[in-house]
């Protein structure tokens, strides 16, 4: 690294010529020209990035942990002027000079990452034949063809114009890992969409029908209209309504999808079968044999997520740890698949971190569960 005290006065060189007003290179290095413009410029994470590889970083640690408390006595009146970009500049030299490992590496250092937080509200939409738009961005209006749409506290609401012209745009949102999303499309249905899922909708029903498509996980609560039926479409059914409150969850990645009713009635299209089901049943269909099975259940405990709880009753665990996986960002692996087929029943804050949630499957004293480099590992 060569001499400490040489690269003290370097900087000192450097740091002057940077706080004064008059600019002179009289005193400046050829092979320090470029690092000065390159700082000055404000191209700073650039130079940083470069400079970084000249550093012996075990060798600049030994030097911190030997000189960081002279440094800090050291500290003048001239130091304490640093806090305009000029001085900011001027520091970032004298780090990079020697004293600067520690500035230079200190945001190389790894940084404890804390896992299994909860998700929250955060989606894009996109917008047929034209951009994104990140909906977890400020409050705002905006205006599409013939309705628009107020992003306020995390939520989407469309309303119609006054205009009678049957224009409409083709609008998809995009919820990812750990995120939730809520929207209200513009005949008034509302829909809270799950991690991982997409709706896509027309921004302004027209025609005899009001039809979305669905990946992954919502709950519906359609505006009654009997003039124009609401379809919902996933890869392998239909479900067809007028005015009713429901849970629907189609993951591309799961061999089921599950439509549970909690007010009203549907028509459930299933291939080449058909089920109009009631208040607190269930229909299951299995994507893969295409056979499907009714059951009677508590309908609340499939859209409890909508307010805030994580509710599993007799649920298997495979099922409890994929809807977790989504919902906390993490992935699931199995050193014994046996485990998947284990039962349990849980509520819990949804907005809670993982722990607690992992610490109550543990008590069963049936499997345990460890939390490692974003993934759950069973055993």
């Amino acid at each position: 690294m060569g001499s400490i005290t040489y690269f003290l006065e370097r900087a000192k060189v450097l740091a002057k010529q940077i706080l004064s007003e008059e600019k002179s290179q009289s005193d400046i290095k050829d092979s320090e020209i470029n690092d000065l413009h390159a700082v000055e410029s404000g191209k700073y994470e650039t130079w940083r990035n470069a400079y970084i590889q000249k550093f012996d970083k075990k060798e600049s640690w030994q030097y911190i942990e030997n000189t960081i408390q002279f440094e800090k006595k050291q500290q003048t009146k001239n130091n304490r002027l640093l806090r305009t970009w000029r001085s900011v500049a001027a520091a970032v030299l004298l780090v990079a000079l020697g004293t600067g490992a520690y500035f230079i590496f200190q945001d190389t250092k790894p940084q404890e990452t804390v896992l299994g937080l909860p998700g929250e509200s955060v989606a894009v939409l996109q917008v047929e034949n034209q951009g994104k738009i990140n909906l977890s961005d400020q409050d705002t209006i905006i205006h599409f063809q013939q309705v628009k749409g107020q992003i306020n506290s995390g939520k989407l609401v469309y309303s119609n114009t006054d205009s009678n012209q049957d224009k409409f745009e083709i609008h998809t949102i995009n919820v990812p890992s750990k995120g939730e999303y809520f929207v209200q499309l513009s005949d008034g249905t509302k829909v809270w969409l799950n991690a991982e899922s997409s709706l896509k909708f027309k921004s302004k029903f027209v025609g005899k029908q009001r039809v979305v498509e669905l990946q992954g996980e919502a709950y519906f609560e359609v505006a009654k209209d009997p003039e124009m039926p609401f379809v919902v479409k996933t890869a392998h059914t239909f479900v067809k309504v007028l005015g009713t409150k429901f849970n629907l969850k189609a993951y591309a990645d799961e061999d089921y999808t599950y439509t549970t009713l909690n007010e009203g009635k549907v028509s459930l299209i299933m291939d080449d079968n058909q089920k109009v089901i009631s208040p607190n049943e269930q229909v299951v269909f299995n994507k893969i044999n295409k056979e499907y099975t009714t059951k009677t259940v508590d309908a609340s405990i499939y859209s409890a997520w909508t307010e805030g709880r994580l509710l599993f009753k007799d649920e298997r665990l495979e099922d409890i740890l994929n809807t977790l996986s989504r919902w906390y960002g993490l992935s699931v692996f199995y050193r014994d698949a046996s485990k998947k087929d284990e039962r349990f029943s849980i509520s819990v804050n949804r907005y809670d971190e993982i722990h607690p949630l992992i610490r109550h499957l543990e008590l069963t004293r049936s499997v345990q569960i460890e939390i490692n480099n974003s993934a759950l590992i069973v055993e």
